[in-house]
């Protein structure tokens, strides 16, 4: 929670490219009520913050070094980790969305052209987070 009692959606960015780490992180830190919690280059950094940290949220990319996105989302499902997963990624083909989708990421976007989307979505799991409607079952 921040000093006005308003709950904040925790982020953690992954990517091996710095620029797009920064380009992110700069993005989600203008966001009211996100709080990145921390950001990743390699694939086990990943991991390993998302074990230490407990965000809400991670953005991961497909090609990484150590470990690839796609066995970090393997590692979250079988440690039971309870984490949401956005996939920002270059490798846009249909066979990586399936396959993240069936590993449990929320949401697959392709770098090049959906970046904005992943703003666009913690926004609204923010906002969703302090909605007085959130536990009533309402849906808009």
């Amino acid at each position: 929670m921040n000093s006005s009692g308003r709950k904040r959606l925790k982020v953690l960015i992954a990517d091996d490219t710095p620029a797009i780490c920064s380009s992110m992180s700069s993005l989600v830190a203008r966001l009211p009520d996100v709080e990145i919690v921390g950001t990743a280059q390699t694939g086990l950094e990943a991991l390993e913050k998302i074990r230490a940290l407990n965000p809400d949220v991670a953005t991961l990319d497909i090609r990484m070094p150590e470990l690839n996105g796609i066995s970090v989302l393997e590692a979250i499902r079988r440690e039971g980790l309870k984490v949401s997963v956005i996939v920002l990624t270059g490798l846009a083909e249909a066979e990586y969305a399936r396959k993240c989708v069936a590993l449990g990421a929320e949401h697959f976007f392709n770098k090049a052209t959906e970046f904005e989307m992943v703003v666009d979505i913690l926004r609204e799991r923010a906002a969703r987070l302090n909605s007085p409607l959130k536990n009533h079952g309402h849906r808009c």
